[in-house]
């Protein structure tokens, strides 16, 4: 099994034998390492997407289904069906939502509020550089439009830095930090103040064309929020590769509901899996972890000989983000502590994780 977490970006190969109970022990290990935090989804390697998606099909319609609901219940349910229709909004494809409230990470100075008008009744308010990280899987390179939903109480709180690592952005904000665009309401515009809309980067050619992001490669960014002025609100930040699209137009200012989640498996090679294994293999025997007795006849089983796996390149400890060299103190911090069952921890190179490394 592979798996991809989408908080930390590690991948997870989980060896399973050919006996009735590989599988579940396999899973097992993913739930204890969901229980610590690490929430991902995974598959088996040697399915294909399609093949897996109609497995965990079949896995659904084995749960039980709930309750049919009294006939009294089903009139008092039918009420609010034209009000659910328009709440919905047409989003192009290859659009992202991020909700403001979910970052991985909030520096001191960002707050969490209770607002009914913002999306799930949730918004954040960032002090003068306060950071609010995301972590998300862009699925394509090229220009990725910015927008957000803010805000605005008055002058002088009324706009946000968004930017987005290792990308290039236009127009760009020097002030807010490599990669920014800064999203303010135009000097002067006073019906944007006081109330919940969609807005974006102010373009030189007028916000007629949204600001964007360039993405180079597919892959997992980190975007991050940073408050600009005190008082300003976020709610949702949106990424489309449609230049046309507007959501303030599309939605009339309202949140854009997310009705379907980011597709959350990342394909990987057979010889994905390989290189994987034996990277852990060599990293195994330099920490001097035991190895199951099992571990002989499943290896050349399932994966084949292990000599023939695709060699590691450089040093065995590596950032989780960018595949970097880790520097010789973190090596020695991971050595200490790779038989501990108390400590679950990972490290990024000082590029990728900055104060959190």
């Amino acid at each position: 099994m592979i798996s991809r977490s989408r908080d930390t970006g590690m991948v997870i190969v989980v060896g399973t034998r050919k006996r009735p109970d590989g599988k579940l022990k396999a899973m097992f290990l993913l739930l204890d390492l969901w229980k610590k935090g690490v929430r991902d989804c995974f598959y088996d390697a040697n399915l294909t997407e399609r093949q897996f998606e109609r497995a965990t099909q079949r896995f659904g319609s084995s749960y039980v289904e709930p309750e049919q609901p009294l006939p009294e219940e089903v009139v008092e349910q039918q009420e609010p069906d034209e009000e659910v229709k328009e709440q919905l909004v047409r989003v192009p494809r290859n659009t992202l939502i991020i909700e403001a409230e979910s970052a991985i990470h909030f520096d001191n100075g960002v707050k969490l509020i209770e607002d009914p008008e913002a999306s799930n009744g949730k918004a954040i308010v960032s002090g003068k550089d306060a950071r609010g990280l995301y972590e998300l899987y862009i699925p394509k390179p090229g220009k990725w439009y910015i927008w957000i939903r803010a805000f605005f109480p008055k002058d002088g709180e009324d706009s946000y830095w968004i930017g987005i690592d290792n990308a290039d952005s236009f127009p760009r904000d020097e002030q807010g930090g490599p990669s920014a665009v800064r999203v303010r309401v135009e000097p002067g515009d006073t019906s944007k103040w006081g109330r919940w809309l969609w807005d974006t980067a102010t373009h030189p050619l007028g916000k007629r064309i949204p600001g964007y992001f360039r993405i180079k490669s597919k892959g997992y960014y980190r975007i991050w929020s940073k408050g600009r002025e005190m008082g300003s609100r976020l709610d949702q930040i949106l990424l489309t590769r449609s230049r046309k699209f507007n959501p303030e137009t599309a939605s009339e200012g309202k949140p854009i509901p997310i009705l379907t989640a980011p597709h959350p498996y990342e394909p990987a090679t057979f010889e994905d899996c390989r290189k994987m294994i034996r990277h852990a293999v060599e990293i195994s025997k330099a920490v001097h972890t035991e190895f199951p007795w099992e571990f002989q006849y499943w290896i050349n089983d399932i994966w084949g000989d292990i000599r023939r796996f695709p060699e590691h390149e450089g040093s065995l400890y590596k950032c989780h983000k960018c595949d970097a060299d880790l520097p010789s103190q973190a090596v020695d911090l991971i050595k200490q502590h790779a038989h501990s069952d108390d400590i679950q921890f990972y490290i990024l190179c000082r590029k990728c994780g900055g104060e959190f490394d």
